[in-house]
């Protein structure tokens, strides 16, 4: 191992902040809210991006505008919203108010623990009438009840992916190219490992291993215990927005330039690569010894894991950005034209979707949800919906920043 590899993850977080302060200015204009991909298509991201995640009766929906949501499983029934938002009355002008205070925005639903919820937020903005305030990025932890715990702002730009969560471990990525493992009892950083560019991808926790795909074209394999370089993997032009899947002892993952790739897990040597039409934006699902994703290209695909040859493929409306939903022999596949695909796992013929054209208006960029009985989905303006594969029914459908606003 080389030299410099170790000392990039045992040096001070102090001495790492110094450091990048110098390029910080260049970092800021070039992520630009995260508008601009780094590629060469030059593709955008989605001005208006929701998340959930699905944890026993509550679904945890996270908005764009800054505000987390928790709503019953059953019947979508908001419980909390993180922060409360209390509208102010009067002004300066006579009845206009200063907007009130958002934490985020937040890009990815909570990482869910035991007791605990753990948001990577892209910085506290505290607007005023005058301006907005200092930017915080970094570690939200909340209880149950949607109640600010404390706050971990040790990193020097965006967070835009949810943390991975492994024992007192949080493992948060940062547009400031780096991954922080905090320690969860004593609220600090315990390492920092950095990368050649921004990290937009949950790290992968995996019996003492964390794996990194990062911008900069590499997917590292770093030791959980210090943060220690045990190998890296990259292509000169594979750009990795997502983590990797693990199955058996080896990792699969898609890159921005059309490629699909294995790799061993223990020493980062390639088992195969496959060339499809698109990008892959997101982390593929494994069933059946079989890998489903989708493309940039507005493509699906099923490969078969032991050699990448491929099993199927389909043609959509669209960009898929998002991991597919596996259900029942089904995988689901949430599209930019608003619909939700379903195509048979085995040969890929298309089926009846759940959803119908309830969202034509809108585009679903983020991952469909199953937890055994429902599947989940939320759109680009807002709404968030359970489906009965088993009825092709929706269950039931809400716009929480609508409800909230008529609670006000």
């Amino acid at each position: 191992m080389k030299t410099h590899q170790v000392r990039k993850a045992l040096i001070g977080p102090k001495v790492i902040d110094r450091a990048r302060k110098a390029r910080r200015l260049g970092i800021a204009t070039a992520l630009i809210a995260l508008v601009v991909l780094i590629t060469a298509c030059g593709r955008q991201i989605p001005a208006y991006w929701p998340d959930l995640t699905v944890d026993g009766d509550t679904v945890y929906v996270a908005e764009m505008n800054g505000q987390v949501f928790a709503l019953q499983a059953d019947s979508g029934q908001i419980v909390w919203s993180y922060p409360t938002i209390e509208r102010g009355s009067g002004g300066l002008l006579g009845g206009c108010s200063a907007p009130a205070p958002s934490d985020g925005p937040f890009y990815a639903a909570p990482a869910v623990g035991q007791e605990l919820l753990f948001l990577g937020s892209a910085g506290e903005q505290q607007r005023s009438l005058l301006g907005k305030g200092e930017n915080q990025s970094g570690l939200r932890v909340l209880n149950r009840l949607g109640t600010l715990q404390w706050s971990f702002t040790g990193t020097a730009d965006r967070t835009v992916a949810s943390p991975a969560l492994d024992a007192d471990t949080a493992y948060l990525p940062s547009s400031d190219y780096s991954v922080y493992a905090v320690d969860l009892n004593a609220r600090d950083t315990r390492w920092v490992f950095e990368t050649g560019n921004w990290v937009w991808a949950t790290p992968l926790v995996v019996e003492g291993t964390v794996y990194i795909a990062s911008m900069d074209h590499a997917l590292y394999a770093v030791r959980a215990e210090d943060g220690r370089e045990i190998w890296r993997f990259d292509r000169p032009t594979s750009a990795l927005p997502a983590a990797p899947t693990h199955a058996d002892g080896v990792l699969y993952f898609g890159s921005l330039d059309g490629h699909v790739y294995a790799v061993q897990a223990d020493s980062g040597e390639l088992e195969w690569e496959h060339k499809v039409d698109g990008g892959v934006w997101a982390t593929p699902v494994m069933a059946d010894n079989a890998l489903y994703f989708g493309t940039l290209g507005g493509h699906i695909y099923a490969l078969d894991t032991t050699d990448g040859s491929e099993l199927w493929a389909q043609s959509v409306g669209g960009e898929v950005r998002g991991t597919p939903a596996y259900a029942n022999g089904t995988v689901y596949f949430g599209c930019e034209d608003g619909q939700l695909y379903a195509f048979d796992a085995q040969d890929g013929t298309q089926g009846i979707s759940p959803l119908g054209q309830q969202a034509d208006q809108a585009a679903i960029y983020t991952s469909p949800v199953f937890d055994g009985r429902y599947l989940y989905v939320v759109v680009s303006d807002g709404k968030v919906f359970a489906l009965d594969p088993a009825r092709n029914a929706v269950v039931w459908q809400a716009t929480p920043l609508n409800a909230a606003d008529e609670e006000e």
